[in-house]
């Protein structure tokens, strides 16, 4: 095995866990000596975080036109699920939302875990100290520490009753996405959108339900319960925890 084999990222390996443990780090860290601020400032930080996160992600991007032969800059803009929750953390952080605070929390969280579990071709097997590293890991790394924080920091409280809100909020941008992909791809400016995977599915979980249901965009109903499980699931744990 060669010297940059041993520092290439795989799920589960002692890098992929560097990344891990560095993002519940800064989140442990960062709720320690926010927690007894006042609230205004609080929110003020999830707020700077979400900009910069915002800032590293267009960053990252960019940057994939000198890594990635097949770049095209209408298949990188922010209508990704996990890049809707950085935008929807900022407005959340500024008008105090608390519907769009427990989308963040539940599916912003869930989006970017799932991102570190079941990165997407272009993001497997990495050089550690490459940009694309620093760009996946790092970006989906602070999205899960903006999003939590919303609940570390005492801002919004997981509250059960909430979980319809995750599964609405989800579908909507969905739909959203399903517009600007068929757009996209009637007018030949990215022949293969797929923001949300409203076409074809990229993973084993939608490919089962898009064989159920293969209708573009609707295949993804069963979305609605199963997030919405998810979400009643993981807030009740959280208030327990709290």
């Amino acid at each position: 095995m060669n010297q940059r084999e041993d520092r290439t990222i795989k799920v589960f390996n002692i890098w992929w866990w560097m990344y891990v443990l560095l993002t519940v780090l800064v989140l442990c860290a960062v709720t320690f000596i926010a927690k007894d601020m006042p609230e205004d400032m609080r929110w003020r930080i999830i707020t700077v975080l979400s900009i910069i996160e915002l800032i590293i992600l267009r960053i990252y991007k960019y940057s994939l036109r000198h890594i990635r032969s097949d770049y095209n800059y209408f298949n990188e803009l922010p209508c990704y699920l996990c890049n809707q929750s950085t935008l929807l953390c900022i407005i959340a952080s500024v008008l105090k939302d608390s519907v769009l605070a427990s989308f963040c929390a539940s599916i912003g969280t869930l989006g970017a875990v799932l991102a570190f579990v079941m990165p997407d071709r272009y993001n497997r097997d990495q050089s550690v100290f490459s940009m694309q590293a620093y760009g996946f890991y790092g970006y989906h790394g602070l999205l899960i520490i903006t999003c939590l924080l919303f609940c570390t920091l005492g801002l919004y409280m997981p509250d059960p009753k909430d979980c319809i809100w995750s599964a609405v909020i989800t579908f909507l941008l969905a739909g959203i996405a399903h517009i600007i992909n068929t757009v996209l791809r009637k007018t030949g400016l990215n022949p293969v959108s797929n923001y949300v995977f409203t076409y074809e599915p990229d993973n084993i979980i939608l490919r089962k339900m898009y064989d159920l249901v293969p209708v573009k965009l609707f295949y993804m109903i069963p979305v609605l319960p199963i997030f919405s499980l998810y979400t009643f699931v993981f807030f009740s744990v959280l208030k327990v925890l709290a």
